[in-house]
């Protein structure tokens, strides 16, 4: 309901403009930076188990594939405990991959982790067993 709040207002907004008899020009964002942002919610006594994978698994395999771990913040309010923020180093244009050359990389170095393919599978599948709720958006950094 939000978003579409949001989205009437710049509807009104541009509308006026026209209105009043000003010009509505397109306009690009220059260079936005754009992030993959996941919110957590974990299941009670979940995450400090849920962290003790991501130390020992993800964050290694991370820095093996030589890709920039995401930022982890820890909520102290509100409905989620953890926000991560991955960066998009291509931009949108990740979007456009089922699976990127980036996670090939990263499940290859889980792999060796956990020792094949099956072990990375129940060892994400054991992450998730945590989370009592994710939720996930793409914000712009202009």
């Amino acid at each position: 309901m939000k978003q579409f709040k949001m989205f009437l207002f710049s509807l009104c907004f541009v509308l006026s403009g026209i209105a009043f008899g000003q010009e509505v020009t397109a306009k690009k964002y220059d260079n936005p930076h754009w992030v993959s942002v996941g919110m957590i919610k974990f299941k009670p006594m979940g995450k400090s188990k849920a962290m003790k994978i991501v130390e020992d698994y993800f964050a290694k395999a991370d820095e093996a594939a030589g890709i920039k771990p995401p930022t982890i913040y820890h909520l102290v309010g509100g409905d989620y405990d953890m926000m991560v923020v991955w960066e998009m180093t291509e931009g949108l244009e990740a979007m456009n991959y089922e699976t990127s050359p980036e996670d090939v990389k990263w499940l290859g170095e889980m792999a060796k982790l956990t020792g094949g393919q099956e072990q990375t599978m129940a060892k994400l599948e054991e992450f998730y067993g945590y989370v009592d709720n994710f939720k996930s958006t793409l914000a712009r950094k202009e």
